[in-house]
């Protein structure tokens, strides 16, 4: 299992496939990150920014859980796919950044699928709490989900952080 984007979702998403006896690939534009999904549970990790490491992870993963906020390239990650594998994006691009393309031809010689998932239903709901509330220790030990509360008068300075990437694995809780 290949998880883009290495933020609270994507730590999420390393730990549920972890839980669920998967392999894990974690993947992200930088090394940044790497020391702490490999102690969140992934085995291995790839910078989708250098090219080798990603023609070297061709085709070895089932399936791709990208947890991303922002557009990018399909085709750079279905790459990673194996035959018959399945790109999910749960990350929500911006509004205005909706459309994606990849051509029908890889997609169809290689089996691969493309889908999207946001909302599940109450059985698999209470399957993912009962998971969570046994495995309570593992999902409650990560440097990704530590937050820093800041007054609200402070909220453009926390901005401009999170635009240039200075919030170091950290979330803000603006207080009023």
């Amino acid at each position: 299992v290949g998880v883009v984007g290495i933020g609270g979702l994507g730590t999420a998403a390393i730990k549920l496939a972890k839980v669920a006896g998967g392999v894990v690939t974690a993947i992200s534009r930088s090394d940044a990150k790497k020391a702490s999904v490999l102690k969140d549970g992934a085995s291995s990790y790839i910078v989708s920014t250098d090219p080798k490491q990603m023609e070297g992870a061709a085709g070895t993963l089932d399936l791709i859980i990208d947890t991303t906020p922002k557009n990018s390239d399909v085709a750079q990650f279905m790459n990673l796919l194996k035959f018959d594998g399945t790109y999910l994006r749960v990350g929500i691009p911006d509004a205005q950044d909706q459309s994606f393309s990849f051509g029908f031809i890889p997609l169809i010689f290689t089996q691969k699928k493309i889908a999207g998932s946001i909302v599940t239903g109450t059985k698999r709901m209470n399957l993912l709490c009962d998971t969570v509330m046994h495995n309570q220790e593992y999902f409650l030990n990560s440097s990704e989900w530590k937050a820093e509360t800041v007054p609200f008068d402070q909220v453009n300075e926390v901005c401009a952080k999170l635009l240039k990437g200075e919030n170091k694995g950290w979330r803000y809780v603006l207080k009023w």
